[in-house]
């Protein structure tokens, strides 16, 4: 009920308030304790709706990469099954493995996983789980196990397993050795798993009457436990399939905008063919009846009801009122109810005071008698059995008051006249009422902390922000709410810090050439007082040093010309500026970004940074990014926080694009799984046979 200062006027039926049901257990209803809404109730309460596991966890035959909008896919069979790719470059399936070069011959592959650059493939025609690294181009071990019906990774790097054919789920390590055995909650049926961030083990089951179910287990006690959809919500992130049926699946990108759908030989089909399977069962009538409702007013005129609610096709909603002066009023029974509902409870008011509201009108004006207390009873209907409507609030407005009251009292005179020109008045009132709530709450569609995803975009535009259809909707969000330290800060390196710690969540090093730059110079006499281009510090006032091995000596006379000094066409001629200022002028306008290492390392990921520095860096200057990550390497290269991470060494590679440079930044390293294959210009270059840990 309303709790400000004047005089209650209306009175809230929801999840946070309550339902005011006398007895729910004769409802057959459920959500009374869930703001979703309250719905008919699951004939088999621990079935699980198919389409919201999806969202959650993707088919055991698809997984997510590294990169973004990376996807994994191994095919049906017959023909033999196929181990297909598809990136964010490429807008179609494409096979990973070229004819020349198959590390495996995969034949009925069921399942398939991730993790890093690790993947897991499960075949059930040969008995055996695969682990491959790079992305899938190098064989590492491989499981014998009969029957695989689904795989995952932890993140941690193990790899569970689970059968089809036994209630076990089987633990390895990145080499294939077994770590233990988990027993899982059911004999047959699993139909995928997956291991959320607190190393929580996902069970989803699938029984031979098409009735999906989820469970999970801690992984250091093993024991399953029955689950819902909203604890699947919260312990993972959208899977980014929208939709998935025997013909085929859906995707989506990070934003929730649809990349298309695809059969599962990774062949584009339309959307129409993608019937996903239905939810489960509800129970085909429902009632909620609540107590006496109190308006603390004796007489009462009660006003107006009003539902927040879904109602699909095939299901219905009835919705009574009755008003009593007296709360304690002897029970009616059900003489003349309906007899289709004689197994819910009646109600105290008798079934002729029941008055009825149009079928199809959730919000309609209450025609009772004047009284304190007011009983209201909704009945759910479903005639498929399997939509059902969705009640999210309730709101009773009371005392009644119109817009009469504003009018002269000769419209009051007659009671008929009057109840006409309160019901006529009262839709008016109405909708002026709802323009009102909408004027009122506009303001919050300008908080980017608020409004729905969808509306992201749109409220970017008052920016002029371009979102990047790869960011989810939280880092939007943040993009949208700095936007005005982000243009207050543009061009300035603590502007494009906070850019890129907004999209890509690192802090990175941003190093300006220093008006001395990196010459020395022989000498330390310096006469001129002009200041310099790069700033107001004078010539003079910068004193150089020539140290053998740190520094470069400045050739002058190569920069531009200068008679009797520079070699004919050996220097360009310039007419501007000061020539004894060219070394500080050098390195002016450009600076360097030192980059932390990325969760995400592809490519395209690396091409958005460098399209994001390029927008938000002034456009005269000239920037260069060097990404850390590579290890925790002592000398010229190394920077705090960028290069200081304890990783394993990257594969040499020789050549013109490779990693290394002889005697200088080369170490050669092999690996007890790849033999001395020799040493190859332009290639993995691998010498001895010392294998690094890590």
């Amino acid at each position: 009920m309303s709790c400000g200062t004047g005089k209650p006027n209306f009175q809230l039926l929801d999840c946070n308030v309550g339902w005011a049901e006398p007895d729910p257990a004769k409802t057959n209803l459920d959500g009374f304790g869930d703001c979703d809404g309250l719905r008919l109730l699951l004939k088999n309460p621990s079935a699980i709706d198919p389409s919201a596991i999806t969202a959650c966890i993707p088919p055991a035959r698809l997984a997510r990469g590294c990169g973004s909008c990376e996807w994994f896919l191994v095919t049906k069979s017959p023909p033999c099954s196929r181990l297909l790719k598809r990136d964010a470059c490429h807008h179609e399936w494409g096979e990973l493995w070229t004819s020349k070069f198959t590390p495996i011959q995969l034949v009925d592959a069921v399942a398939i996983a991730t993790w890093r650059r690790y993947v897991a493939v499960a075949d059930r025609a040969v008995g055996r789980v695969y682990l491959l690294s790079a992305s899938g181009l190098r064989l590492v071990a491989q499981v014998s196990f009969d029957n695989p019906a689904a795989v995952a990774f932890s993140s941690t790097g193990e790899l569970f397993v689970a059968s089809s054919s036994k209630s076990q789920i089987f633990r390895f390590g990145l080499d294939g050795n077994l770590r233990g055995i988990l027993q899982g909650p059911v004999a047959t049926g699993i139909n995928r798993i997956a291991v959320d961030r607190t190393t929580r083990l996902w069970v989803v089951s699938v029984d031979a009457g098409g009735t999906w179910q989820l469970w999970s287990a801690a992984i250091c006690d093993g024991i399953f436990r029955s689950e819902t959809i909203a604890s699947l919500q919260g312990a993972f992130p959208p899977s980014g399939v929208s939709a998935e049926s025997p013909e085929g699946f859906c995707l989506n990108d990070t934003s929730g905008g649809s990349v298309g759908c695809f059969s599962w030989y990774g062949r584009p089909i339309p959307a129409d063919e993608i019937i996903p399977a239905p939810p489960p069962a509800v129970q085909s009538q429902g009632q909620l009846l609540t107590s006496a409702l109190d308006s603390g007013i004796p007489r009462c005129k009660w006003h107006r009801v009003r539902l927040d609610a879904d109602v699909p096709s095939g299901t219905s909603l009835e919705i009574s009122v009755a008003t009593t002066e007296d709360k304690n009023i002897q029970a009616q029974g059900s003489l003349g109810g309906d007899p289709q509902w004689q197994t819910f409870p009646s109600g105290a008011p008798h079934p002729s005071d029941w008055t009825i509201a149009a079928p199809g009108f959730l919000d309609f004006l209450i025609q009772q008698p004047p009284g304190r207390y007011l009983y209201l009873r909704i009945r759910f209907r479903s005639s498929d059995g399997i939509s059902t409507p969705i009640v999210r609030r309730v709101r009773i407005d009371f005392p009644r008051t119109t817009s009469i009251e504003h009018l002269p009292d000769i419209y009051r005179q007659n009671p008929k006249a009057e109840e006409f020109t309160e019901r006529f008045l009262s839709l008016f009132d109405a909708l002026l009422s709802d323009t009102d709530n909408l004027i009122t709450g506009y303001p919050a569609l300008l908080d980017p902390t608020g409004v729905p995803d969808q509306l992201l975009p749109w409220l970017a535009k008052f920016f002029s922000i371009s979102l990047d259809p790869t960011w989810n909707a939280d880092t939007s969000r943040k993009v949208i709410q700095s936007a005005a330290k982000l243009y207050r800060e543009r061009g300035t390196p603590a502007g494009l810090r906070d850019a890129i710690q907004l999209v890509f969540g690192i802090s990175p090093a941003i190093l300006e050439s220093s008006p001395v730059g990196p010459w020395g110079a022989v000498g330390t006499g310096n006469s001129h007082k002009t200041c310099g281009c790069t700033g107001s510090q004078s010539a003079s006032s910068i004193r150089r040093t020539a140290k053998l091995g740190s520094v470069r000596l400045f050739g002058k006379t190569k920069v531009r010309f200068r008679l009797g000094s520079s070699p004919l066409s050996g220097a360009p001629l310039r007419s501007y500026g000061n020539p004894d200022l060219d070394p500080f002028a050098d390195g002016s306008y450009r600076f360097r970004v030192l980059v932390p290492p990325l969760a995400d390392t592809s490519e395209q990921t690396k091409e958005r940074l460098q399209y994001l520095v390029e927008a938000q860096k002034p456009a005269h200057t000239i920037a260069s990014i060097r990404f850390g990550g590579t290890g925790f390497l002592l000398g010229h290269w190394s920077a705090v926080g960028i290069d200081t991470a304890f990783v394993a060494l990257p594969s040499p590679i020789l050549g013109a694009s490779g990693n290394i440079r002889l005697r200088r930044t080369s170490i050669l390293w092999g690996s007890q799984q790849t033999p001395n294959t020799g040493m190859k210009l332009g290639t993995r270059s691998i010498v001895g046979i010392q294998t690094i840990a890590g």
